[in-house]
């Protein structure tokens, strides 16, 4: 466990309990939805758990699959919150792999994302027929997702994160989608660490440590973002995120990462649109779900 302060802790639980409060609150909303999933366990931890959510007419399966990263700043929420928000992929044919994570500050970099290695793992043995996989998450899931898309199309990174498996255990990505996720340092950071704000800084060092407040590229088994790795191939990537949103320039900067590089790119940039709003009434949400859709489409 990353060593925090009295105060830093009692933020971590405050954090939490917002964050479920108001989850909560949001899904009262979507009761009426139509969700066919079932729950299993891929490890041995309680909190390794995923939900195999599927197409509600079976002949309408596309094979092809998502597997979802929630959010949560890597310290809150859990899978619970998304399956009438995720609905919407398996109405348009996608069979959905719904995955919690255990937390950090108990759970912290590198653990975590060997809990996500675990869950692909598991989902490769159990489902041999998937044809293709796509890597989605919002916010912190969108980093793990983006963290496993880059070591897993670069496997020579496997072993700096203490992976248990081999490539070949592993299902490659066909793309990523990212939802206003935490993609690289450089923005949150800024010109003076020290004067990062304390949620951010909350946020971060519960997951990776001090390490993760200093500026500049850090070792390898400290790299928590996908720019802090030294990567040559990456498959096609959809970053989506609004304007308003306090990881936008995250988003923004590594598009422009992407472009520099030649990769395959669909970024899209939401007018008032705030953090999380997949998961609200947001006006934005309609157009946000329909462009993963032409996204995953082409890419599938």
């Amino acid at each position: 466990m990353q060593q925090l302060s009295a105060r830093q802790v009692a933020g971590v639980w405050l954090v939490r309990a917002i964050s479920a409060t108001v989850f909560t609150a949001l899904a009262l909303g979507k009761r009426g939805t139509l969700v066919s999933l079932r729950e299993y366990q891929y490890g041995t931890h309680r909190d390794e758990r995923l939900d195999h959510q599927v197409p509600l007419v079976a002949a309408a399966s596309n094979g092809s699959a998502i597997i979802y990263l929630h959010g949560g700043g890597w310290i809150a929420c859990s899978k619970n919150y998304y399956p009438a928000d995720l609905q919407f992929l398996c109405n348009a044919g996608y069979t959905v792999f719904n995955v919690d994570y255990p937390l950090a500050p108990e759970q912290p970099h590198p653990q975590m994302l060997q809990s996500i290695f675990r869950a692909v793992a598991w989902i490769k043995r159990k489902h041999p027929h998937l044809q293709r996989v796509h890597m989605m998450g919002d916010s912190a899931g969108a980093n793990l997702a983006a963290m496993y898309t880059v070591v897993c199309a670069n496997p020579a990174l496997l072993p700096t994160f203490g992976s248990e498996f081999a490539r070949a255990d592993l299902l490659e990505p066909a793309s990523l989608v990212s939802l206003y996720g935490l993609l690289e340092r450089e923005t949150l950071l800024g010109d003076d660490p020290a004067k990062v704000k304390a949620i951010i800084r909350l946020f971060l060092q519960c997951y990776g440590g001090l390490a993760a407040l200093k500026p500049g590229k850090p070792r390898p088994e400290n790299a928590i973002t996908p720019l802090d790795l030294d990567w040559l191939e990456h498959p096609p990537c959809f970053l989506g995120v609004g304007d308003i949103d306090f990881l936008y320039a995250s988003s923004a900067r590594y598009a422009r990462e992407l472009q520099a590089r030649d990769v395959s790119l669909t970024h899209k940039v939401y007018p008032g649109a705030p953090h999380g709003f997949l998961n609200q009434r947001h006006a934005q949400t309609p157009k946000l779900k329909q462009d993963v859709l032409e996204f995953l489409a082409a890419n599938s």
